[in-house]
């Protein structure tokens, strides 16, 4: 009963130990107390954690706002094309998600775009297009990505940018880091592309892969070191689901674990699937006597 990860990850370690867990979805029929991440964020409290189940319908086309200090949790994405489960929707997606308030954790979700308004917020695990940092002291980490990730040339500062597959479906195009100060960018591979890093500065930059490595206006006081430049471009398939063998770089054995997503204290996981217990299986009888206890069996999984 794989499919049962419909409804990933029964609680969130981050969140206060008197936060509520708020489930939405917007399947016909499911016995989730809300249909959309907007009733879910008016119900919620600062801290409480809102589970979003996986859904062939998109829980929104336009934008997002998240007002409040939550943690939203998705199932991860390409759960079918990468074995996680067998059948059934594998993804929560959204359209444009704005984040306007301090300490917000994102993880799970598949979203257009991403546009940070206030500091230390958290993207991990999640398929996404455009990064906006518009505040400082954020997290983007494990996440794939297939635009860019800028300040805004707002230059803002203090991120931690590590683990995230840069995929720019765009052949000619190079994948672009710009607008940032006194960051961490560190175990990013670029698939397709290059990496163009424009109006980057004062920042360390390491352990990276790439077919090449860009500089563009503004980049200064950077520490650029052990940054690994490899032949990655239109090797294999291209778009579709991801797969280890397609998305791990081909590195000599001795520096294997090394360079890339897929190396470092904090590896991509593939589809995405947030850290934290999840269900594996379930076993609920379909009928029972009346007076009889209902034995449901749970099979809990911990996921790094």
């Amino acid at each position: 009963m794989k499919k049962i990860m419909l409804i990933l990850a029964v609680a969130c370690m981050t969140a206060a130990a008197n936060a509520r867990i708020l489930r939405v979805s917007n399947v016909s029929g499911s016995s989730a107390p809300y249909a959309s991440i907007e009733t879910a964020q008016e119900a919620a409290e600062s801290g409480d954690t809102i589970m979003i189940d996986a859904s062939n319908t998109s829980y929104g086309a336009v934008t997002l706002s998240i007002n409040k200090q939550l943690v939203l949790i998705g199932p991860g994405y390409w759960l079918v094309e990468n074995g996680v489960m067998e059948e059934g929707a594998s993804s929560a997606s959204l359209g444009k998600l704005t984040i306007m308030c301090e300490g917000t954790v994102v993880k799970g979700l598949e979203i257009s775009s991403v546009d940070i308004q206030a500091p230390k917020a958290v993207v991990n695990r999640c398929k996404v297009g455009a990064i906006a940092l518009n505040a400082d002291n954020c997290i983007v980490r494990q996440n794939f990505i297939t635009g860019y990730i800028t300040g805004g040339k707002s230059n803002t500062q203090y991120h931690q940018i590590t683990n995230n597959i840069l995929h720019s479906n765009a052949t000619w195009a190079y994948y672009t880091i710009q607008y940032i100060g006194n960051s961490y960018i560190a175990y990013n591979t670029s698939r397709l592309s290059s990496i163009n890093f424009n109006g980057v500065n004062n920042s360390t930059i390491e352990y990276n892969a790439a077919n090449e490595f860009r500089k563009d206006e503004n980049y200064s006081g950077n520490s650029a070191n052990n940054n690994y430049k490899t032949s990655l471009y239109n090797s294999g398939i291209k778009g579709g689901s991801i797969d280890s063998d397609y998305y791990a770089i081909e590195l000599p054995s001795e520096d294997q674990g090394k360079y890339g997503a897929f190396a470092g204290d904090s590896p991509y996981i593939l589809s995405g699937v947030p850290s934290g217990p999840v269900i594996i299986d379930l076993d609920v009888p379909t009928t029972v006597e009346m007076g009889s206890k209902l034995n449901v069996t749970v099979k809990i999984g911990m996921v790094k």
